[in-house]
């Protein structure tokens, strides 16, 4: 079958020339054959583009890459935006550069596209830990108020890079990341493009694999990361208002507000009852529509109190 729809695989990077080798080598070998890479050096102070460079005179895939150098470190939102300012493509997949994907997660991402008409497609992803593997299949329905419901409360991983995205509805509706470094915004851009795009579809198969063990990741938890996350949802509740659909999502914003502020109450290393309290306080009963522990739900009872002094003996 002739394949015509044109993909951009969009990669920005930095520091990462341990792991960008695998990366780029599982794109060169993809199965589907009408695709544009892009690659975003943000000022890497590594050999990442060195080993770009040798993959791609190994594949022989010069004239389809496209790689803009950024003279100073710009930040990850600045780097995916240039990806996206370059892209050509029908349809867009960002990749994130220390990660690798199946060679033939394109080809089946494409194929569910086209068949259903879908502004999205999306897949499963899994966990590579240094001892082990774990999948995390990913449901994708066609209901858009149920699939703006998902992305909201994040029972779909609210990330760019296991979606296939049509670029149409995110150059007419002009959806870029906000470069500001104290924000993560995957979340506030996830949840932009499940609004605009109409038709979903599904592979039922864990193609991406993420990366837990690179130790430049921001993986742990910490209050900047809370507060981080916050803004994020903040910016995302005032998108929902602004479309008229807020009502639609109101308990799931709710319960993410919760859960994002969660590790201030479980997590030894950025415990703060103070900042919990202050933190989306209209969320702070929304726990009673929720499935947790009993020795949970006393917890956040405590939180609440003037009796917050006893949790101590929880922790």
């Amino acid at each position: 079958m002739e394949k015509k729809a044109k993909v951009s695989v969009l990669v920005p990077f930095y520091n990462v020339e341990k792991y960008v080798g695998r990366c780029v080598e599982s794109l060169f070998s993809q199965t589907y054959s009408n695709i544009e890479y892009v690659f975003v050096n943000d000022c890497t102070p590594d050999n990442s583009m060195d080993i770009i460079n040798e993959y791609i005179d190994k594949f022989n895939v010069r004239n389809k890459c496209v790689i803009i150098n950024h003279e100073v470190n710009k930040g990850i939102s600045a780097s995916r935006n240039d990806c996206l300012d370059n892209a050509t493509g029908d349809y867009i997949l960002f990749i994130d550069s220390d990660d690798y994907i199946d060679k033939d997660m394109v080809e089946l991402l494409v194929k569910a596209a086209i068949e259903n008409n879908a502004d999205i497609s999306g897949c499963g992803y899994i966990e590579e830990y240094k001892d082990r593997s774990v999948e995390m299949p990913q449901r994708y329905t066609n209901n858009h108020v149920e699939m703006m419901r998902a992305i909201t409360l994040l029972t779909i991983k609210g990330v760019m890079w296991k979606l296939l995205i049509r670029r149409s509805i995110v150059e007419e509706n002009q959806v870029r990341f906000i470069p500001d470094n104290t924000m993560v915004d995957d979340y506030l851009f996830c949840c932009q493009v499940f609004f605009y795009a109409k038709r979903f579809a599904s592979v039922d198969k864990c193609m991406y694999h993420y990366i837990q063990y690179n130790p430049n990741n921001y993986s742990k938890t910490r209050e900047f990361n809370i507060t981080s996350q916050a803004k994020a949802i903040i910016k995302t509740e005032e998108f929902y208002k602004e479309n008229g659909v807020y009502e639609l999502v109101k308990d799931e914003l709710l319960q993410r507000k919760f859960i994002s502020k969660l590790p201030l109450l479980l997590n030894k290393n950025c415990y703060n009852v103070k900042l919990w309290r202050e933190l989306f306080p209209e969320s702070n009963n929304i726990w009673k529509k929720m499935n947790f522990s009993f020795k949970q739900k006393i917890l956040f009872r405590l939180a609440s109190s003037p009796l917050s002094v006893l949790l101590k003996i929880f922790m």
